[in-house]
């Protein structure tokens, strides 16, 4: 059968599965967590700790609702592509053309092929320049390649299981290191009182559409469709699997969600008691600085350290995504039966080596040359229109008969993913209006 016309079924049997059964104690399904946090390592990078710097620099802690409000719907669209996932062997792309035919997918093609050309250039600059205030003396562009070739080549040998490792001591460094950051900065003068002053939840007047932008801005789309791959690479495939997919998925954002706290903390601490703010990515690394008359060089130290996890793991889980989403959108382009998906889009493909290989010379190109300013609109247009489409997509999908009821979507699910619709289909039009020059 083709990719367009393979059935749901809930007894298709996995190809890959490593284990057949999942576990049925709690301590079990625990251990089998990781996807998820390769998705929340591959979600946060520099600029989710830039926006929630500088928000909590002017509210303080009051829009930590909005961050959870985010969060709640990410979940959402992360826990549905994943069900959709447990259906068949079919690839979500696959599951696409249902939709109609191989335009969709193609229009993914197109998004991830922008992505990969942009993804790669700015958080490597962001971790060259750490390690730099790291080690002093560290020549930039030697430093740059090493750091974009070594993702390259750790994602290149073809081993999931490599990749969700390096995740888990990432995140494991990050997870502990940015809770103690947020402890240690509470010793600044006007910590106590900026945390009273601005805990109460809050909408500030003339913040509409920033707040909506907050919301929609936790969490990637690209990581969020790469995660049913992700799950998929573990061999969970079938109804038995949703507990298991579900403990991933909430533990994914609740490690999202502790970032996000921790680094409002830390930005209402250091920056709203001085009513400062932060212009750009590079300025999150003379932050640093700050934490020293705090926590002494060790707090510079852990600052750095944690940077370098957030930043260098966001490269590999982001490299990793545009892999197997621009492996698997040209196997389903090229109408490559979906019994043959699992060799077609493998870490040790033709395909997803390519792919690599593109990310690496874009890098590379991106920060040489620079970003064209006509591309960079046109990927920011287009790629607003992701979640939306994702939202649309995964409505229709998981409404049919034909997928298992313990799959199927219930009015839970239906009311998220109707709110992302609503809420990214908007954002998504005030990014074009933006694009022409139309500010609301």
């Amino acid at each position: 059968m083709s990719s367009g016309t393979t059935p749901i079924t809930g007894a298709e049997v996995p190809t890959k599965s490593r284990v057949s059964e999942p576990p049925r104690t709690w301590a079990g399904k625990i251990r089998m967590i990781g996807p998820g946090i390769v998705l929340a390592m591959a979600s946060v990078g520099a600029g989710d700790m830039v926006t929630t710097l500088n928000s909590s620099s002017q509210f303080g802690l009051g829009l930590i609702w909005v961050f959870v409000v985010g969060l709640i719907l990410k979940y959402g669209l992360t826990e549905a592509i994943a069900r959709l996932q447990l259906t068949g062997s079919r690839t979500f792309l696959s599951h696409l053309t249902d939709l109609g035919g191989r335009f969709l997918p193609a229009v993914f093609l197109g998004i991830v092929l922008l992505v990969g050309f942009f993804y790669g250039s700015g958080l490597t600059a962001i971790t060259t320049l750490t390690m730099q205030a790291l080690i002093p003396g560290l020549p930039y562009w030697p430093t740059f390649v090493v750091i974009v070739a070594s993702a390259v080549v750790l994602i290149g040998i073809g081993r999931y299981n490599i990749v969700e490792s390096s995740m888990l001591v990432f995140g494991v460094l990050m997870f502990f290191g940015m809770i103690w950051i947020a402890v240690a900065s509470a010793k600044v003068d006007g910590a106590s009182q900026a945390a009273v002053e601005t805990i109460a939840p809050t909408l500030p007047a003339g913040s509409f559409i920033t707040v909506l932008s907050l919301i929609g801005g936790v969490g990637g789309a690209v990581g969020i469709i790469a995660y049913a791959y992700w799950i998929r690479e573990k061999g969970w495939n079938g109804p038995q699997w949703k507990p298991v997919v579900r403990i991933d998925t909430i533990s994914s954002y609740i490690f999202i969600g502790v970032f996000a706290v921790a680094m409002t903390v830390v930005g209402t601490f250091l920056l709203h008691t001085t009513k400062t703010s932060i212009g750009g990515s590079d300025a999150i690394i003379p932050l640093a600085d700050s934490l020293v008359p705090l926590a002494g060089d060790i707090g510079r130290l852990a600052y750095l350290l944690c940077l370098i996890a957030i930043v260098y793991s966001s490269i590999l889980g982001g490299f990793s995504a545009i892999g197997y989403l621009i492996s698997d959108a040209v196997r389903v382009l090229r109408r490559i039966d979906d019994s043959e998906a699992d060799r077609s889009m493998a870490p040790s493909s033709l395909p997803y080596r390519l792919t690599l290989v593109y990310v690496l010379i874009c890098s590379l190109v991106a920060s040489t040359l620079g970003e064209p300013v006509a591309l960079v609109i046109v990927y920011a247009t287009v790629s607003a229109f992701v979640l939306p489409i994702l939202s649309i997509a995964l409505l229709f999908l998981l409404n049919r008969r034909t997928v298992p009821t313990t799959l199927r979507n219930g009015w839970r699910s239906n009311t998220i993913l109707g709110a992302c619709l609503a809420l990214f289909g908007f954002l998504a039009i005030v990014q074009v209006l933006e694009s022409f020059g139309v500010t609301l």
